[in-house]
């Protein structure tokens, strides 16, 4: 591997880690990596991706293949309800399943809640034990919506009567606060900080129940943030989820990540936040964001991410927390497993 400034060289095999000069680059390869040489892992064992988005489709066997390659054995995946079928049929109990509504139809609030109530009944069917909330705060401009909003409110006590857990999305990238940014207008989205009042009242509202916090909670930029809120809340778990989001701020705040992690291993699951539609890019695409969180957690690798960023620096960093195998173990399929979310994994 190249090393710039002082980067330290990946600590895997030569094979395994080779530059592959007649490899591909492009936004998800800019370094020309061979992904179908996947590096030896720092413990063994079935991974659960906690977080992911497949759709039935013709990426949908390329998604499967990088999977298979980087040990991730079983999925929970927010796949539309005209899908759910045809993936259990493809893909068994290797995958479980996060309900969502048909947000293309939210611009009619009143007939968009009751279809919710009633895509929750149908993923239940299909074995649904978690339910996501998408309140990022494009919902409060478009619809004034945040989680304590009393539209909202029937559709929490309908899943609570199902017995779902619950994810939540309800921030995003610092970096997309400013001037010049898409949330510059705070009086329309609010503050980073203003997103998180409404994440304690619904952390509260549906307490002892489990609530995943995408996405690191929202705020990977601020560890000690994160740490407080977990501390406050004992139902709150978060995901590793948004990969590019996560590399780009673990990269600028090591130290406080890992302490992080080594502190609360017990409270964070995977997730790549992996898309699989037509619309990307097939093998590559989802084999990078695979490869760069087993670099990213597994290892002490500084250096350069491979994968195309325009949030990050330039060149866009990778740097990893090396954390031991029992917070591994904990975060890749434990805690899963645990909390009773995903079916069981290999």
């Amino acid at each position: 591997m190249r090393q710039r400034g002082g980067c330290v060289p990946m600590p895997a095999s030569p094979d395994a880690t080779r530059m592959a000069t007649n490899m591909t680059r492009g936004p998800a390869n800019r370094l020309g990596l061979d992904y179908h040489s996947a590096p030896p892992r720092k413990i063994t064992g079935p991974i659960v991706d906690a977080h992911c988005h497949i759709h039935v489709c013709e990426q949908t066997d390329a998604f499967f293949e990088a999977a298979q390659r980087y040990g991730i054995a079983a999925h929970l995946t927010m796949t539309p309800l005209s899908d759910v079928a045809r993936l259990r049929d493809l893909r068994g109990n290797r995958v479980g399943f996060i309900a969502i509504p048909n947000w293309k139809s939210m611009a009619d609030s009143r007939e968009f809640i009751g279809q919710w109530m009633a895509d929750l009944d149908a993923f239940r069917r299909f074995g649904a034990r978690v339910c996501k909330f998408w309140m990022a705060p494009r919902i409060r401009k478009d619809l004034g919506w945040t989680l304590e909003h009393p539209a909202v409110r029937p559709v929490i006590d309908h899943a609570k009567s199902l017995g779902y857990r619950f994810m939540v999305h309800v921030a995003d990238p610092s970096v997309w606060w400013g001037d010049g940014k898409p949330y510059a207008d705070t009086g329309v989205f609010g503050t980073k900080l203003d997103q998180y009042p409404p994440l304690e009242w619904f952390l509260e509202y549906v307490a002892p129940t489990t609530v995943i916090a995408a996405h690191m909670g929202g705020f990977v930029e601020d560890p000690a943030f994160l740490d407080r809120l977990l501390e406050r809340h004992g139902n709150l778990v978060l995901d590793s989820s948004a990969t590019k989001w996560i590399v780009r701020e673990v990269a600028r705040r090591p130290a406080e990540v890992r302490e992080l992690m080594l502190r609360r291993g017990d409270r964070i699951l995977f997730g790549s936040d992996l898309v699989v539609r037509d619309s990307f890019e097939g093998f590559d695409h989802y084999a990078s964001r695979y490869w760069a969180h087993q670099m990213m957690w597994e290892t002490p690798y500084r250096g350069e991410s491979p994968i195309d960023d325009p949030d990050a620096d330039d060149p866009p960093k990778l740097a990893g927390l090396d954390l031991p195998p029992a917070v591994l173990e904990a975060m890749y399929a434990g805690n899963a497993r645990r909390l009773g979310l995903v079916p069981e994994a290999g």
